[in-house]
């Protein structure tokens, strides 16, 4: 009964998701014909619409039902527009959902993932919450999203359904353009396409994997291909280009909400707007009333679930905090010292095990790199590239006749492709210099760097659109999908195998493994907080790691945590 009620809700969720995604595609005017990407818009939607919520009410279970209920509604309503599709999304949810099935979740799961998202679950705003734990001072959109699948019997085991929407959701606007019949998609786009889904396919394979990082760099492969589209796409029309570049700034606003290191994609879309033509007539169109609304709610929201967390604008940047100004805001000194935690972090100077000598001589300029090479780069980063490379061999293999001939149009193609390919180096650098580990932004420019002109060249050999290539593509997908469900299948049967005192067992099996936290019940000016050992993980809310000098106040029906100390430091 648990298997299946995990099931059906599920489903029921990704439907509801949908609903709101016809929903904002309706408000925004947008004509395409893709449940993925309503899937994906149904998320963004849903974001704002929880963020705005928890403003005033925890997200609990009649909240959440309502939520649920008015989607199902509204893919009711609009349903006709996606009945053709539905029927594979659902082939793909049965095919996928192994997927799903975890006990062991991400590594930042239960350090601030899952306690953010009981927290909204449980709990109206509160201020200062990052005086509690360093796990609250992380705000991102997906905790929004998370909290909204607190539902009754299955309680918050199904927070990780986000980012199988986020999966599914991609994988399914993937296959809807590349194998669409009568696509006015550019060869190259599908091309590009084919090998980021065979990516997330093959290497993102595991729920493990995902956290905010894996779903944001999810949804800034979608916005690549509507720029690449509206950038070099000749047949497109205006009113097309309005659409693109329409669906593009909710894209990146979207990721940017979900991890803010994915603004650097933003150089991107300023490049498709020096680029396009009659730029100053489309960008007119696409910034009405509607969109206004929506995008600029978006980014207001998500600026400011920060601030009350952090005292900042954006965190942990100190030029945009606030410390001196709200008692609960976090000071000045715990903003910078955090700043260069994660810094030295992510450029190899510390680990769980280790920091090294002179930390603060370590990361100016670049005498962090030899280190990193060391500790980072040669392991995890040239793992990624060979992954990369195995991909495109076996790509070129499956058209290895059209692939290996030599091809005269190979000496035309559009020469914006200099100024694309550059932007995205200047991005790569901007992540390289500032954040060099893969899952903060990078795997997706690090793979792009290295098929983009891969990708030019197949072009002007190999045609997708022909039959007997789309028969060639449909079969290496496959394949993917073999791959997928090996890894998955073999993960899901060791993991049953573990003892029930082992660490991510599957006692509790088709949901998670929580750690069991020593937690007791603790008085702080007559508010009860739940003081937890180590890491928050499932402890309800408020969940506070040290209670010392905390102080807590009321004030117009909202609760303040201060730290009586920041005076003083």
């Amino acid at each position: 009964m648990e298997i299946l009620l995990f099931f059906v809700y599920s489903l029921i969720i990704t439907l509801s998701t949908i609903g709101y995604g016809l929903l904002t595609s309706r408000y925004l005017n947008l004509t395409f014909n893709n449940i993925g990407l309503y899937g994906i818009l149904g998320l963004f939607f849903l974001s704002i619409v929880s963020s705005y919520t928890h403003l005033i009410l925890a997200h609990n279970y009649i909240h959440n039902l309502i939520i649920l209920f008015c989607g199902l509604l509204w893919f009711w309503v609009f349903k006709k527009k996606i009945l053709n599709d539905l029927k594979y999304l659902i082939i793909l949810f049965f095919l996928l959902y192994v997927f799903l099935i975890i006990s062991k979740t991400n590594e930042d799961f239960g350090y601030y993932h899952l306690p953010n998202s009981i927290q909204f679950a449980q709990q109206k705003l509160q201020f200062g919450l990052g005086n509690l734990s360093h796990g609250f001072k992380h705000i991102s959109s997906i905790f929004q999203l998370m909290s909204l699948n607190y539902l009754p019997f299955v309680k918050f085991y199904l927070f990780n359904l986000t980012n199988f929407l986020f999966f599914i959701f991609f994988l399914a606007f993937a296959l809807k353009e590349i194998f669409k019949k009568s696509s006015k998609n550019l060869n190259i786009s599908n091309i590009l396409l084919s090998l980021i889904f065979i990516l997330f396919l093959t290497k993102f394979s595991r729920l493990a994997e995902y956290g905010s990082d894996i779903s944001g760099q999810i949804i800034i492969s979608v916005y690549l291909f509507y720029l690449h589209e509206l950038i070099f796409n000749s047949k497109f029309n205006s009113k097309k280009k309005i659409e693109f570049l329409k669906i593009s700034l909710i894209l990146i606003l979207f990721a940017i909400t979900l991890k803010f290191i994915l603004v650097i994609y933003s150089l991107l879309l300023l490049l498709s707007l020096l680029l396009i033509k009659e730029k100053i007539y489309i960008v007119t169109r696409v910034i009405n009333l509607n969109f206004l609304i929506i995008s600029i709610s978006s980014i207001f929201i998500f600026l400011f679930l920060n601030f009350t967390s952090t005292g900042c604008l954006i965190y942990p940047v100190e030029r945009l905090c606030f410390s001196n100004n709200f008692d609960w805001a976090l000071d000045t000194q715990t903003i910078n010292y955090l700043n260069f935690h994660y810094e030295l972090w992510s450029k190899g100077g510390r680990g769980p095990s280790f920091i090294v000598d002179n930390p603060e001589n370590y990361i100016q300029s670049f005498n962090w790199v030899s280190n990193w090479i060391s500790v980072y780069f040669i392991g995890k980063f040239t793992d990624f590239i060979l992954v990369t490379f195995i991909i495109l061999i076996i790509f070129s293999l499956f058209f290895s006749k059209e692939v290996f001939i030599i091809n005269s149009n190979l000496k035309k193609f559009d020469p914006k492709y200099f100024l694309f390919f550059f932007t995205i180096i200047i991005i790569f650098f901007i992540w390289f210099i500032n954040f060099p580990t893969l899952r903060y932004a990078g795997f997706i420019i690090t793979f792009l760097i290295i098929i983009l002109p891969f990708s030019i060249i197949i072009s002007k050999k190999v045609n997708l659109f022909l039959k007997k290539n789309m028969k060639k593509l449909f079969i290496l997908f496959l394949l993917s999908y073999s791959i997928f469900l090996f890894k998955n299948v073999t993960r899901i049967s060791d993991e049953l195998k573990l003892e029930d005192h082992s660490h991510h067992n599957f006692k509790n099996f088709p949901f998670f493994w929580v750690e069991k936290t020593f937690q007791e019940k603790i008085s702080v000016n007559k508010f009860i907080l739940q003081k937890a050992k180590g890491k928050c993980w499932a402890t309800p809310s408020t969940c506070v790691r040290n209670s010392d000098n905390l102080k807590i106040i009321s004030k117009n029906g909202y609760i303040f945590y201060i730290n009586k100390n920041k005076n003083e430091k």
